[in-house]
């Protein structure tokens, strides 16, 4: 069986194969579970998941080193490696949308470092890009604000990616990607059910949000003695953070009526918040410090050691129970169900070890560059580098600025460190090798 994730799973699942707009969360990834299982198995999404996360990773690789085999030797030990000591095992085996945050920075470091492409791949690429997008409400910024920052390196100088050949004709595509990504969760959410929205709850998760970094209190102190907010009269008993105000019975939210209900208000008080410069300047000052703190967060399976998912009340269980009724006895026997000998998971070894990998790449990184003055590595390779660190920059700025930090976000895309090491190290040995054969 598959790891179904978190209880977001369960929502995921029963969304797809009911039709249903989830109050939380698109409804796009539970129409892909629908399709790509056939209706026969969960196996079959984590199939193709994997898949697509391996088509990207060689389709990167081939464009930093293009000559050689097209499933060369380097490429395979690498890949080992990534799944020996990173997690991107377990979010391509996860139903979870988390695989295709990292599917969708992959895109564009590919684009922007090929210097041609079939039409077919254009294509391709294309849909797939629109598809991660709507797949989670994160990623229909991560692409945008990775191409930014790429945008601003260059402006400010950063010789490296300087190099990157038509950039603007390629960066237009990307945001065209964009566009069509912001078009089409509305309109799948108006056929489905006839709203043209983003998503019923996106501004409860940012009114969440707000409450952790702590505009929220300000902003219902200062405001309050002449706005007629609902939300008013709760502003001395808020919860302690974004999780109990989501998710405790007991919350605002749920005295309000649930997600979605007060998502007018809410919408109302996000807006004026980012309207307002005092509080436009607290929303920045809050994601500069939060991106660091977000960059931090990479341990292994948080939220997957609960034995609370092998309860037929959680979400998972219930989801698989109904549409996957001879996947049951399955579900209930894996390993995060505790299965018959016991045998939950346990990440506090795996973390320990992605920990390690994490730091030894951070020191591999700098000592490589510094160690190539006299033979700089090569244009696309610097190119890519930069590319993954600026990936993993944008998906933490803005997580952490839009939803909340969380190891599941960064650690999801934190293995791009370890492959920029590995790619550097190859190209190292590989120049190396070069060097004493001519000598």
């Amino acid at each position: 069986m598959p790891t179904p994730g978190f209880s977001d799973t369960g929502t995921y699942v029963s969304s797809g194969f009911e039709w249903k707009v989830p109050a939380d969360r698109p409804i796009l990834y539970g129409l892909f579970i629908r399709a790509t299982s056939l209706g026969f198995s969960l196996w079959m999404p984590v199939m193709v998941q994997c898949f697509t996360l391996a088509w990207l990773l060689r389709l990167f690789w081939r464009s930093v080193f293009p000559h050689g085999d097209a499933l060369s030797v380097p490429f395979l030990l690498v890949l080992t490696l990534l799944c020996a000591f990173t997690p991107i095992a377990w979010y391509s085996g996860q139903l979870m949308p988390d695989v295709f945050t990292e599917v969708l920075l992959l895109i564009v470091c590919v684009v922007l470092l090929r210097k041609t492409l079939p039409l077919w791949q254009w294509i391709a690429l294309g849909i797939l890009f629109v598809f991660c997008s709507v797949a989670h409400f994160s990623n229909l910024f991560i692409g945008v604000v990775a191409l930014l920052a790429v945008a601003l390196l260059r402006v400010a100088g950063l010789p490296v990616l300087r190099h990157i050949d038509r950039f603007g004709r390629k960066s237009v595509i990307v945001l065209l990607w964009c566009a069509a990504a912001y078009i089409t969760l509305p309109s799948v959410n108006w056929l489905v059910e006839r709203q043209w929205t983003m998503g019923k709850g996106s501004y409860t998760f940012l009114i969440g949000r707000l409450l952790d970094n702590g505009v929220l209190k300000r902003y219902l102190d200062e405001n309050c003695g002449h706005e007629n907010f609902r939300l008013c009269q709760y502003k001395d008993s808020l919860p302690a953070n974004s999780r109990n105000f989501h998710w405790d019975p007991d919350s605002p939210l749920a005295k309000e009526g649930g997600w979605g209900a007060p998502e007018a208000e809410y919408g109302k008080i996000v807006w004026n918040t980012l309207t307002t410069p005092k509080y436009l300047a607290l929303h920045v000052w809050e994601s500069l410090l939060s991106t660091p703190a977000q960059l931090m967060q990479n341990s292994v399976g948080s939220g997957l050691e609960l034995g609370w998912y092998r309860s037929p009340e959680s979400p998972p269980y219930q989801a698989v129970a109904k549409y996957f009724p001879y996947e049951l006895n399955e579900y209930r026997f894996s390993r995060q169900c505790g299965n018959l000998w016991g045998q939950g998971l346990d990440f506090k070894f795996y973390s320990n070890l992605f920990f390690w990998a994490m730091l030894l790449s951070l020191l591999t990184i700098p000592v490589l560059f510094v160690a190539r003055t006299k033979e700089p590595f090569g244009p696309v390779l610097a190119n890519a580098v930069c590319l993954l660190l600026c990936g993993m920059v944008a998906n933490a700025f803005v997580t952490s600025s839009l939803a909340s930090i969380c190891d599941r976000f960064q650690s999801r895309v934190a293995w791009f460190l370890p492959l920029a090491a590995c790619m550097m190290l190859w190209n190292y040995w590989e120049n190396r090798a070069i060097r004493q054969e001519t000598l």
